[in-house]
């Protein structure tokens, strides 16, 4: 009866120590880079005023040069002017040109820049709001290019400024793994 005992707290100090290795090797590896994401911030719009739309930029690593289209509605709004952006302090130098009357393209190139990384604001795009109505903005064809002029994973259009949180396992499921072993332990050491 006691070999039975003793084999059952071997067995569960093994399975204890397995889990507390296999922590440990969790705990260290480190995250994951976080995912460039580009999103478009409106304020609200009133017939007869100037606003300004900001396309802003989080998580950047080696910016060189990107575009994007705009995509709105022209009955109710109208480029009026699109200003140069910022990242970490570093200005974003933008041109831009309509391609139809209900798209604008805008693209920028980091000259003479050994990449930026950080967030901040790719331009800044002032719009005459003419008219009633919805003014569907949205980003389009979006290409962002670091400093060795490979693509940069973007997230790209969404229309809001909106922090997306992705849930992790955290320690919840930690501690249940833990209290799993702990009532597979006291069943095992009392059918001993």
């Amino acid at each position: 009866m006691k070999n039975n005992s003793e084999n059952g707290l071997k067995g569960c100090t093994m399975i204890s120590v397995c889990f507390a290795a296999l922590l440990i090797a969790f705990a260290a590896v480190p995250a994951q880079a976080q995912q460039t994401t580009v999103s478009l911030n409106t304020p609200e719009l009133v017939q007869g005023s100037t606003v300004y739309a900001t396309v802003e930029i989080d998580d950047v690593n080696n910016l060189d040069a990107g575009q994007f289209d705009l995509l709105f509605n022209p009955d109710v709004l109208k480029v009026v002017n699109v200003e140069e952006g910022s990242i970490e302090g570093t200005k974003i130098p933008v041109q831009w040109r309509s391609i139809d009357g209900d798209t604008l393209r805008v693209i920028f190139n980091l000259e003479g820049v050994t990449g930026i990384s950080g967030s901040g604001q790719l331009a800044r795009i002032g719009f005459e709001v003419i008219g009633d109505g919805e003014s569907n903005l949205l980003i389009s064809s979006g290409l962002l290019g670091n400093t060795e002029a490979n693509e940069i994973d973007t997230n790209w259009g969404v229309t809001a400024a909106a922090d997306v949180q992705k849930s992790t396992p955290g320690f919840g499921v930690v501690f249940a793994l833990v209290g799993l072993i702990a009532v597979f332990c006291v069943v095992r050491f009392s059918r001993s």
